[in-house]
C-alpha cells in the first residue's frame, strides 16, 4: 500500500479548462499546485481572482494575485489553492510578449497589482464555464495583455521575413522542416535566417521548428485521440522527443493535460 507522501496528487485537483489554439493557451483552475521545476519557453501571466498564491522562480518567493514569468526561467513552484487562477502562455514570437520582455527587464517574475486587471476580471469568471467562445477567448488575452502594456513597452516591429519564417513554420509538420526550404521562401541565405530569427526571436530556429510543432500536436487532439497520434500527425517520429519537447513548451507532461478526469481541453482554433 502507498503511504500518503506516495500518494499522486494532480496539479488541478478540483479540475482545469484548457483553452487553446496555436502558439497560446488560458488555463483556468480552482486550485493549482506545480511543485516540478519547470523552464517554459513561453512568458506566463497568472492572476488569482480569489485567493492569493505563493510562487518560487528561481530565487525570487513572492505571495500574491497577480505575476508574470519570463520566458525559460526555472519556475520552482506555484501553490494556488482555492485561488480561481487564469494562467495566460504567451509565446516568444507573439508581439505582446516581445513588449512585455522589455517590461520584465532581467528578473525573472515580476510582482503585479490585481487593481490592473479589474476590467477583464469579470470576463475570466465568466470563462470558467467553459463556454466563451474562441474568438472571445483570444481577445480576452489580447485585452488582459494590454492592460500591463504602456508606451514605453510597445515592442519592436519583427523582421517581416522572420514574421514570415514564423507563419510558415506554423503550418509545416516537424518532418517537413527544411532550413534551406524556409530560407529560399524567405528569401534569405540559411546561415543568415539563422542568425536574424535568432537576434529577433531570441531562439534557435530549429527549436522553434520543434516548439510550433508540438503547439500544431494540440490543436490535433479531441476525444479519442491520443497524444501519440497528435504527435505523429504534426511530424514527430519519436514519442519520448515529442514529450520532451511538450514539456518544454507547456511546463507540464503530456500525461497530465490530457488526463480527462482533471483537465478540459478546447480548441479555439
Amino acid at each position: 500500500m502507498q503511504s500518503s507522501s506516495e500518494v499522486f496528487t494532480h496539479p488541478t485537483p478540483n479540475g482545469a479548462l484548457i483553452y487553446h489554439w496555436h502558439c497560446g493557451l488560458l488555463l483556468l483552475a480552482e486550485t493549482l499546485i506545480l511543485t516540478r521545476p519547470m523552464k517554459a519557453i513561453a512568458a506566463t501571466l497568472r492572476i488569482a481572482l480569489r485567493e492569493p498564491y505563493t510562487i518560487k522562480v528561481e530565487d525570487y518567493t513572492l505571495q500574491t494575485r497577480a505575476s508574470l514569468t519570463g520566458s525559460k526561467r526555472n519556475r520552482k513552484k506555484v501553490l494556488a489553492e482555492h485561488s480561481d487562477v487564469a494562467l495566460f502562455y504567451i509565446p516568444i514570437e507573439q508581439p505582446e510578449y516581445r513588449g512585455l520582455r522589455k517590461w520584465l527587464g532581467d528578473r525573472p517574475v515580476a510582482d503585479l497589482d490585481i487593481k490592473l486587471f479589474e476590467p477583464v476580471l469579470p470576463r475570466l469568471q465568466e470563462a470558467f464555464d467553459g463556454s466563451m467562445p474562441g474568438a472571445e477567448v483570444k481577445q480576452l488575452m489580447l485585452d488582459t495583455m494590454g492592460l500591463i502594456s504602456t508606451s514605453d513597452t510597445e515592442p519592436d516591429a519583427l523582421d517581416p521575413r522572420v514574421f514570415k519564417a514564423c507563419e510558415i513554420l506554423k503550418r509545416t509538420r516537424l518532418d517537413e522542416y527544411s532550413i534551406e526550404s524556409l530560407a529560399d521562401q524567405v528569401h534569405l541565405s540559411p546561415s543568415r535566417l539563422r542568425n536574424l530569427f535568432r537576434e529577433q526571436i531570441g531562439q534557435p530556429i530549429g527549436d522553434y521548428a520543434r516548439w510550433t510543432a508540438i503547439w500544431q500536436a494540440a490543436g490535433y487532439w479531441k476525444p479519442g485521440v491520443t497524444f501519440t497520434e497528435a504527435a505523429v500527425e504534426a511530424g514527430f517520429y519519436d514519442l519520448a522527443h515529442a514529450t520532451r519537447v511538450f514539456i518544454e513548451v507547456f511546463g507540464m507532461p503530456p500525461s497530465l493535460v490530457t488526463d480527462a478526469s482533471h483537465v478540459k481541453l478546447i480548441c479555439c482554433d
